[in-house]
């Protein structure tokens, strides 16, 4: 029996290697992400800590006064992380959108070629259990010639 041939196969192969692109770029922009979430917690725990080290003993108006001022800092980067996580998330979102684009019509191929697959090798059992049916009837008929 012939071996399947698909003749979309380099289609299938380009939305294949498009998929993969639109992933890679998906997870770039995941992996920013959860780098500007990490930041934003650094920065949580940071203020937390300030702020409970602001009112221990031993500390004049010169230790707080810094304090307070590396928390309007901390502040300050947080609303830019913010603002930035809000970008990342949104090109997140377009990212996500052409990889399901991407996924579906590779998907899309895929799932024709299985269908064809099919057919193929049902065909082809098809013609197998011809083939094996035609033989008692041939021996029946060389039988007969004699």
């Amino acid at each position: 029996m012939k071996r399947f041939a698909f003749k979309l196969e380099k289609l299938l192969e380009l939305r294949t290697f498009h998929e993969k692109k639109a992933e890679l770029v998906l997870a770039e922009k995941a992996g920013r992400c959860a780098l500007l979430e990490e930041r934003l917690r650094e920065i949580a725990e940071s203020r937390v800590r300030t702020s409970r080290d602001m009112f221990t003993r031993g500390r004049d108006i010169a230790d707080y006064r810094a304090s307070e001022l590396y928390l309007m800092r901390l502040d300050r980067e947080r609303d830019k992380v913010i603002e930035e996580l809000a970008v990342a998330e949104a090109e997140r979102e377009a990212a996500r959108a052409v990889y399901i684009e991407k996924h579906r019509d590779r998907e899309a191929i895929d799932k024709l070629r299985e269908r064809r697959e099919a057919e193929y090798y049902r065909a082809a059992e098809r013609e197998d259990i011809k083939a094996i049916d035609d033989i008692p009837r041939r021996k029946t008929a060389m039988q007969g010639g004699y």
